[in-house]
């Protein structure tokens, strides 16, 4: 079920309503943090929530909000913090491993939880994802794997719920609030913004031999290690676009990238008339509170800027010699099927192999692209299907890499 078949009634108050309970899923990251510096001036009460491997920052969680009735560390190698944090709140019940993020969402909203904001890295996504669909909660999303590994499963299980998905990834909320007001056959092009990353000046052979400080050091954007990996070779954006396929229903004919360095307009919408909206919220403290307050505005955060006190607006067009990985998504996106789940499975592994001094950035699309070549593509609406193709990507990835 695409955004434009249920956008009439993902506005409807019996689909989405604005936030009062919480399950945060992914606490201990960029996005996890900026929620809960929100969350006291809202009125919104976290009930449950999860980080991977921070026993010490999970329990710094649960003394400032009282509320948190439940609680999971997702690392299982970190799962011996959990019998101290029992008997520090003896008023929590605590789970560990990816199967604890099911148990949050399941117990969060028997606990009154409306909505869960899933900010949990890679595939883990899934599950709990799944889980809130069919309990009917709105999703505020920010793991883009879930779409990208499993967009058929989600979009089938969404077409039987009473579930919303509001994204919080800033394009994609950006794009979101743009496409409420264009009808479907008004819609020329829908157009998220990159920054280029650190080697936007650098041609490919440049590229070569480029080292981790140098892929980590990205020009406008604070982020983890792994999505600034993505982001200097185009692949995150690439896998922005199947997100946004699946989100929005939108043809991938219709969909497009721009680089655009100063990272400032999230999104474009394009009309056939030539009409031209965007959308510049350059911080991702908005996209966080629009998802939870949505359909009910944001209150004033203070983040707002004049147009007068904006930067340079340039946009060009991507270099697909450049960026190979990111054609390489492309390519996944219109092969469909298990595709998107091979390259985002490959991709993971290839970033983690570099980040760990064991191959060269360059690499990355390599082992992506053998991957893709050697995985036959399937298809259809079953979770098994979409999970076997991430392990076995991940295991041939591996095996590949000893290899170069």
């Amino acid at each position: 079920m695409a955004f434009f078949e249920y956008s009439a009634q993902i506005s409807a108050p019996a689909r989405a309503k604005r936030t009062r309970k919480l399950i945060l899923l992914g606490a201990s990251g960029s996005i996890g943090s900026s929620t809960l510096s929100i969350l006291p001036e809202s009125g919104i009460e976290l009930v449950a929530v999860s980080v991977h491997g921070k026993a010490d920052r999970l329990a710094e969680i649960i003394s400032k909000f009282p509320t948190i009735r439940y609680a999971a560390i997702t690392d299982p190698e970190m799962a011996q913090g959990l019998a101290r944090l029992s008997a520090s709140f003896p008023s929590v019940q605590f789970f560990s491993g990816s199967s604890g993020l099911v148990e949050l969402v399941r117990l969060g909203a028997q606990a009154g939880a409306d909505t869960v904001l899933t900010a949990v890295m890679g595939s883990a996504g899934i599950a709990p994802t799944l889980e809130a669909i069919q309990i009917g909660l709105k999703i505020a999303l920010a793991n883009k794997e879930t779409l990208v590994t499993a967009g058929p499963v989600i979009e089938n299980a969404l077409a039987l719920s009473r579930a919303c998905i509001v994204p919080v990834d800033s394009e994609h909320n950006a794009l979101f609030q743009l496409l409420l007001g264009v009808e479907p056959e008004h819609l020329r092009r829908a157009i998220l913004t990159a920054s280029g990353g650190p080697f936007l000046s650098k041609s490919r052979a440049d590229v070569e031999k480029v080292s981790r400080d140098e892929v980590l050091n990205h020009p406008t954007w604070s982020m983890g290690p792994k999505i600034t990996v993505d982001s200097a070779g185009l692949i995150n954006k690439g896998l922005e676009i199947i997100e946004a396929h699946h989100l929005f229903g939108i043809p991938y004919s219709q969909l497009d990238v721009l680089i655009h360095p100063v990272s400032h307009v999230h999104a474009m919408v394009e009309t056939p008339d030539g009409y031209r909206m965007m959308a510049s919220r350059p911080t991702m403290v908005f996209p966080i509170a629009h998802a939870l307050y949505y359909p009910d505005p944001v209150p004033e955060l203070g983040i707002a800027t004049r147009p007068e006190s904006w930067p340079p607006l340039e946009f060009r067009t991507v270099d697909t010699e450049q960026f190979p990985g990111f054609c390489l998504c492309m390519e996944a996106a219109r092969a469909g099927g298990t595709a998107p789940a091979v390259l985002n499975a490959s991709n993971e592994v290839a970033a983690g192999l570099f980040l760990s001094g064991l191959i060269q950035f360059t690499a990355i699309p390599h082992l992506i692209e053998l991957a893709l070549d050697r995985i036959p593509v399937q298809k259809g609406t079953e979770t098994g299907l979409y999970l076997e193709a991430d392990a076995r990507a991940r295991a041939l990835t591996s095996e590949m890499a000893r290899e170069l």
